[in-house]
This record gives C-alpha cells, sequence and structure tokens, in this order.
C-alpha cells in the first residue's frame, strides 16, 4: 500500500523550511515586485501597489531577470523571508507566503497543487500589465485602486 505523505506546506511553519521549501512556495505572481507607495505621514497608512515593476523585472518572462542578485541591484527591493512574513499584509491574499503565515491552505492553482506554473496567470494572478521602472516615471500615476 502506498503511503500518503502530507505535503510540507501543511505540515511545516513558515521558520522551519528550507531555503528550497520556502522558495517553492513562491507561485511567481509577480506581485510582490510592484513598486509600493505608503503615506508617511499618515499613521497606520495601507502599503499601495502600482502598475510599476522594478527595472530588474523581466515582463515578458513575468519574473525578476536576476533573482539570485536582485537585492544588491535594486535598492528597497523587498525581501521576504519567513521571519518578516507577519509584516507583508500588503501582498495579494492568494500569497502563499500570506497564507501559510495565516494557516490557511493554497489555493487549487497553486503550482505545488496543480503543478503547473502557467495556471497562476489563468486564474488572474498576476502583475496584470505591469509598466516598466524608468527614472523619470510618476508612481502616483500608476496606482492599483483597491
Amino acid at each position: 500500500m502506498k503511503k500518503i505523505t502530507t505535503p510540507f506546506w501543511e505540515t511545516k511553519q513558515l521558520k522551519e523550511l528550507t531555503h528550497e521549501e520556502w522558495e517553492a512556495l513562491c507561485d511567481g505572481c509577480g506581485l510582490c515586485c510592484l513598486h509600493k507607495m505608503q503615506d508617511e505621514e499618515e499613521e497606520d497608512a495601507p502599503v499601495v501597489l502600482t502598475r510599476v515593476v522594478c527595472r530588474c523585472y523581466d515582463i515578458k518572462a513575468g519574473q525578476c531577470s536576476d533573482y539570485p542578485n536582485r537585492h544588491e541591484k535594486v535598492e528597497g527591493c523587498t525581501a521576504l523571508t519567513p521571519d518578516r512574513a507577519a509584516e507583508f499584509d500588503w501582498l495579494p491574499e492568494t500569497c502563499a507566503y500570506r497564507l501559510r503565515h495565516h494557516n490557511l491552505p493554497l489555493p487549487s492553482w497553486h503550482p505545488l497543487i496543480s503543478g503547473s506554473r502557467e495556471r497562476v496567470r489563468l486564474y488572474g494572478v498576476h502583475a496584470l500589465d505591469p509598466v516598466l521602472e524608468t527614472d523619470d516615471i510618476d508612481l502616483e500615476e500608476y496606482i492599483i485602486d483597491p
């Protein structure tokens, strides 16, 4: 009889994951690569997303063009880590890091369940119509309405 194993994301807390398991949780939506804005003068102001992706983002491939070196190349690149998972309430409600932080299940289209990275896009979970960052871009013109 075949033994049924419970997937790692259902048995481990985020801080217990290996680096490979942590990376596997990412569905590749690219929403964490969008520039974010927050009113620093307003206490508890929400983080708002823009349609502007950083200059390392490969729009055609839908992913970072230099993932291993992104933190050195891009000032302010968000480091998503298990220790900081509670800080990322601005991530989409479908984000596996956010879901697992709250002990919620992954959606059926998630690559770890469906076996396909393409299903993420089919379900509309990705950076829609992204604009690549340039030196003269006004982020406020590209705010995504909540």
